[in-house]
């Protein structure tokens, strides 16, 4: 998916099919504007769609997810789906488990450092990088 592309369109472009259960499941991510789980973007979408099963959300967000409009992380022992529009990574905090989007042209610099720096080609950075946020770090200091 691309940023700013029609949710109907990322669909097309992408060989499925445009239901009603596809679209509404991308609009409650897309207004959600973070990762959410099966339970609670069903939660969300039964207030616009009341025929949409749990069963229905979870099948639909597996193949949106096996065909790249979505991606999954898991967190806090839950499987939470997202929007794929941008590349990023995860940041989430050890303490409070607070889940943080960083855009992964931001950690691009950093890697090229390393490999100019000291020759070592690395692998691709993890989609979820651990460590603590600002508000438990502060906490710490108190």
């Amino acid at each position: 998916m691309s940023e700013g592309e029609d949710l109907g369109e990322t669909l097309t472009r992408l060989g499925l099919r445009r239901t009603v259960p596809r679209l509404t499941i991308l609009t409650a991510l897309r207004d959600a504007a973070t990762h959410l789980s099966v339970p609670r973007l069903h939660r969300l979408v039964i207030s616009a769609y009341e025929m949409i099963s749990v069963s229905t959300v979870y099948r639909n967000v597996t193949v949106m997810t096996a065909r790249g409009v979505l991606h999954s992380v898991d967190h806090a022992g839950e499987t939470l789906f997202g929007l794929a529009a941008t590349p990023h990574h995860h940041l989430i905090c050890r303490r409070c488990d607070v889940l943080v989007e960083l855009p992964a042209d931001r950690l691009a610099p950093a890697e090229a450092a390393v490999m100019e720096s000291t020759g070592f080609a690395m692998d691709p950075v993890g989609q979820v990088l651990r460590g603590y946020c600002r508000r438990c770090r502060r906490d710490a200091l108190a």
